[in-house]
């Protein structure tokens, strides 16, 4: 595996796996430098401004070498999760001065975490490694990995190093269908036991319509098309299912490129 980077110029990578599940080989296995990344407009998150608020304030106190906290941001498909915390790191890696540096990787890439923090303790920048989208089916395994290096391994948590993850599922892991009643407690105390080993977990649900509306209306160019389409905008967040900001920029992208 190769973690070198010049993080002087550097600020956020992806983890490329090149494991080869026959033969396990990583030879190929490195670390890519983002040069676009994905930004987001923090005054687009509409109703998100309190999760905003303290995700912001954890991570300004982390990389002002400030004790803080591993996230998880949990919710509705749609609702946010992904672009508040891609907001909140465009807000501070945009820094000129900034020591932040952003480390993504993908769900079946965890067991790389261990060796990722070998690399990376006592640098001089703070890392924050980002999973999206996180969770474990019942019987997976995986999991273990993280659930070590936050809290539970010989070695002390690096000082540098946070981890940030989105998920669908408020404790991460899949509850079983079936469980006898003289292991329902164990399996339990299994499932929560990764989750608690977060400790800022912030909670992402559906907009109201207020709220979905008002997204649309950033969208918008202007009053008069706004009202023109505020009720197509309300019936295409119906039938996907739900009020987010996905949908509402899903639905104008659409209008715009007269599909809709």
């Amino acid at each position: 595996m190769d973690f070198e980077i010049d993080w002087n110029t550097s600020r956020a990578c992806v983890f490329r796996s090149g494991l080869i599940e026959q033969s396990f080989s990583f030879q190929k296995s490195y670390l890519h430098p983002i040069e676009e990344f994905d930004s987001m407009d923090l005054n687009a998150l509409v109703g998100l401004e309190d999760e905003i608020a303290k995700l912001e304030k954890n991570t300004q106190a982390f990389i002002d070498k400030r004790s803080a906290s591993h996230v998880l941001v949990w919710g509705a498909r749609g609702c946010g999760k992904s672009s508040m915390i891609k907001a909140v790191f465009s807000k501070f890696l945009k820094q000129i001065d900034s020591k932040l540096r952003i480390i993504e990787v993908e769900k079946y890439d965890i067991w790389v975490l261990p060796y990722l923090m070998d690399a990376i303790r006592g640098q001089d920048f703070r890392f924050i490694i980002y999973c999206d989208d996180l969770s474990f089916e019942v019987g997976e395994k995986g999991y273990k990995a993280l659930k070590s290096i936050l809290e539970g391994s010989l070695e002390k948590m690096a000082a540098n190093v946070l981890v940030y993850v989105s998920s669908n599922r408020r404790h991460l892991i899949a509850e079983p269908q079936e469980c006898t009643e003289i292991h329902q407690r164990d399996v339990y105390d299994e499932i929560i036991s990764l989750s608690d080993r977060f400790g800022l977990s912030l909670g992402v649900y559906a907009l109201g319509v207020d709220e979905y509306c008002s997204i649309v209306r950033r969208l918008c160019k202007n009053d008069d098309e706004f009202n023109t389409l505020k009720q197509a905008a309300l019936n295409y967040a119906t039938s996907k299912g739900n009020r987010s900001g996905r949908s509402a920029r899903e639905f104008y992208k659409l209008h715009e490129n007269q599909v809709l």
